[in-house]
């Protein structure tokens, strides 16, 4: 087997560094990981885990978690890690790991049916973290339990640059603290890395009681000759005063055959200095390149202006915001930046003669003053205090910051807490519709995020067969600016109980959105350009980008059940998910309750059977289909009939009727949640929907979900001998005070005893195996990864 030295040598064409040798062959992974920039931290994690998993002794191969979960905290850095290490994975021809990159507006969820992977999803920390807080931006909230129980369990978090992460960082210590204390299925690490990183920040109330080993540089690091060329490179300081001319100054002190490199602090005046440029280069004549970078565009667009900006042979004026400071690895001659929070600038002056490639008095750094009015996003104090540092230094190198004293810094607000996380285990939105805002703890309150998608709507709402919002057309956009554009415009989003596009209201004046929305518009509303991004002008309309594909996941929808293709048994694809699921657990570490997983895969589907279900998947096809007499039937070939067809129930959910039939035969409670589980639509809570109707000939009951006291679900074969009599279903479990407690009080129960990463954990293995069954039999189906 190839040692750590010769995988890093083959990689990336330079032998390892001592501090990253130590974390290839650590016992444990460490805690905190404190080196300055430009020392090839990215390195150091990916291809330490990557050794640690395919080519070290066994006892580190059990030792590392098979995802690693690299996050972000702009999504800017998202492309450039990705394109590191795949080049890394290519070059050591490691085709069958999974790389996958989830940002706002371009998330790849194709890794979520594979856990016995080994996975490298790289994020940012809105998409990673709300994911981790069962509330994922962007996605459907019906997968939510999936991506929680993946990202718990068999995982390494590694939080790169955590001095930009905000709230997010006391989320991610409170997380690590509270899977240590309530227990996990597969054992997850966390590991904090920044080149400020600063322990007092990680002391949240669940961690605290932890002792945290730190891996950072020692003698022998900084003895290596190419580590001492970074760490002594010289910049040197200058200040401008408040109101400078940036675009000025990066014309004239822009020197030909390099990069000159100005960062900003807001999107709006990233583009009103590149149109500076722009306009005074052509004013001149002068030809030279000039890429705008921030984080306000849709993909395709980013990618023209990033993936040259961010080239090593890019010569030219590169215009940024603060979605280039950490984590790029891109290095300039001149660096002009507005005046940010000391660990920010430090970042900044990170990207200027990053590898000592400049000669001394070659490589400058201009910091630009701001006025207290234009503070934001920032604090008057954070930059008082940055003012101050900045007023002693006439050179901004490593060697000379990392001789300054460190801030004591306490952890940011707010912070998660257990009950907080036992609240989010719950995905059913409250009787508004809405859901447990994460975005607090996620992001600081002036700085929260909808995605936007233009389409050409004209008057009309969408029609409900529109393709879901494709990860192409959506560009983040802050709350406030979104309002503002849409002060009198209309704005849609998909409402997963109706099934159906519904206006956003509004309240007070104000569209009642949330971070994390996806939100539908006309193109005539406008606000973005191409080259610009979002600019909030209604006078720049964008061209659609529409993709094809299946319309959004709704409440009463299976696409795994209508969109199969052919008709299926339910006894051969009951048999199917139990196989699945025991060859799931053979490829998986850790101690699994295989007894549970294998019921309640045998029984997941049991309430296909209910006569009305069986009424809906041949409610599409003609009188005398053949299919009307065989059966029970799991799957059909898509021919769905009418929404209210004879004998069909609207709402009706067969995970209910499964989990309640098992109930009724002496079953546990467990495997019940998990039967009811398995589409992440029947969890915690039941409620009938607004609209539900009972049955014709029983006026005087409740239906929850579609299913009533009374139903008969008829004697069905699942597969193996597994066999049940009819049975007559009884709807107590779903009311309060049930005598057998009712079915809030068992699955809380559930949670109390084995906590929410165990319990999402069994629960997405149930699910996955279902996935894999489905695809097996029908390979096309896009809903089965």
């Amino acid at each position: 087997m190839p040692t750590f030295a010769d995988t890093f040598q083959a990689a990336t064409g330079n032998p390892p560094f001592p501090f990253q040798q130590a974390l290839a062959h650590a016992p444990t992974l460490p805690d905190l990981l404190t080196v300055p920039t430009g020392c090839g931290k990215t390195a150091t994690v990916a291809l330490g885990w990557l050794w640690r998993r395919r080519f070290a002794p066994a006892p580190l191969v059990q030792a590392t978690p098979r995802r690693l979960v690299y996050t972000l905290p702009v999504r800017t850095l998202v492309s450039q890690t990705m394109a590191e290490v795949q080049r890394w994975l290519d070059k050591l021809g490691l085709t069958d790991v999974g790389l996958h990159a989830l940002l706002g507006g371009a998330v790849d969820q194709r890794w979520e049916g594979h856990p016995e992977r080994d996975t490298i999803l790289v994020g940012t920390q809105d998409q990673l973290l709300s994911r981790a807080l069962l509330r994922g931006y962007g996605m459907s909230r019906f997968r939510w339990p999936v991506h929680f129980g993946l990202l718990h369990n068999d995982a390494w978090w590694v939080f790169d640059e955590t001095q930009l992460m905000g709230p997010a960082l006391s989320t991610s210590t409170q997380l690590e603290g509270l899977r240590r204390a309530m227990g996990v299925g597969v054992p997850c690490r966390s590991t904090w890395m920044s080149a400020t990183n600063a322990p007092g920040r990680l002391q949240t109330v669940d961690l605290r009681a932890h002792p945290l080993d730190t891996l950072q540089l020692e003698d022998a690091d900084r003895a290596h000759p190419v580590l001492a060329a970074r760490l002594h490179a010289q910049k040197a300081l200058l200040t401008l005063p408040a109101g400078a001319d940036l675009a000025g100054e990066a014309l004239d002190r822009h020197a030909d055959g390099t990069r000159t490199l100005v960062v900003v602090n807001r999107v709006a005046r990233a583009i009103e200095v590149f149109q500076a440029i722009e306009k005074r280069l052509k004013k001149a004549g002068r030809a030279l390149p000039v890429r705008l970078v921030h984080s306000r565009f849709r993909p395709g667009d980013r990618g023209v202006q990033q993936d040259d900006a961010l080239s090593r042979d890019f010569h030219g004026i590169v215009v940024a915001t603060q979605a280039i400071e950490a984590g790029v690895d891109i290095s300039s001659r001149t660096l002009l930046t507005d005046l940010a929070p000391w660990s920010s600038l430090v970042q900044r002056f990170g990207r200027c003669n990053r590898k000592g490639e400049f000669e001394p008095g070659q490589a400058t750094v201009l910091v630009v003053d701001l006025p207290d009015k234009d503070a934001a996003p920032y604090t008057v104090e954070a930059l008082a205090h940055a003012r101050a540092m900045l007023a002693t230094l006439s050179d901004v190198g490593p060697a000379t910051l990392s001789a300054l004293p460190q801030q004591d810094e306490r952890p940011a607000l707010p912070v998660l807490r257990r009950k907080d996380l036992l609240e989010l285990f719950d995905t059913e939105p409250d009787l508004s519709g809405r859901h447990i805002d994460v975005a607090r703890y996620l992001r600081d309150t002036d700085d929260r995020d909808v995605q936007l998608a233009w389409r050409a709507l004209g008057e009309e709402p969408p029609p409900p067969d529109s393709p879901a919002l494709h990860r192409d057309e959506l560009c983040r956009v802050g709350i406030g600016p979104a309002r503002k554009l849409l002060k009198e415009a209309r704005a849609w989003r998909w409402d997963g109980h109706l099934g159906a596009w519904q206006v956003v209201q509004r309240q007070f004046g104000e569209l009642r959105i949330v971070p994390g929305d996806n939100l539908l518009l006309d193109v005539s509303v406008g606000g973005y350009d191409a080259t610009l991004g979002f600019t909030g002008d209604p006078k720049h309309r964008p061209t659609p980008v529409l993709r094809p594909g299946p319309p959004p996941d709704a409440d009463d929808q299976d696409p795994l059940t209508t969109r199969f293709g052919s008709f299926l048994t339910l006894a051969q694809h009951s048999q199917d998910v139990a196989e699945a699921v025991r060859n799931l657990l053979l490829a998986l570490p850790g101690e699994h309750p295989e007894q549970t997983l294998n019921q309640a895969a045998r029984c997941h589907d049991l309430g296909k059977a209910h006569p009305a279900f069986q009424a809906m998947l041949t409610a599409g096809l003609p009188p005398d289909a053949p299919q009307h007499q065989g059966g029970p039937w799991a799957k059909s070939d898509g021919r769905r009939g009418p929404r209210n067809a004879q004998g069909t129930r609207r709402y009706l959910r067969h995970e209910l009727a499964s989990a309640l039939v098992w109930l009724q035969h002496g079953g546990d409670d467990l495997t019940a949640y998990l039967v009811a589980a398995h589409h992440g639509k029947v969890r915690i809570r039941l409620r009938s929907r607004p609209d539900e109707r009972p049955p014709a000939d029983r006026p005087d009951q409740r239906p929850v979900l579609g299913i009533c006291t009374g139903d008969v679900v008829p004697a069905v074969d699942l597969g193996d001998g597994v066999q049940y009599p009819d049975t007559t279903l009884c709807t107590d479990v779903m009311e309060l005070g049930a005598a057998q407690g009712s079915w809030s009080d068992r699955t809380l129960r559930l949670l109390e005893e084995h906590g929410p990463f165990r319990l999402a954990w069994w629960e997405t293995l149930v699910r996955i195996a279902d996935w894999r069954a489905s695809a097996m039999r029908a390979p096309d189906l896009a809903e089965a990864p």
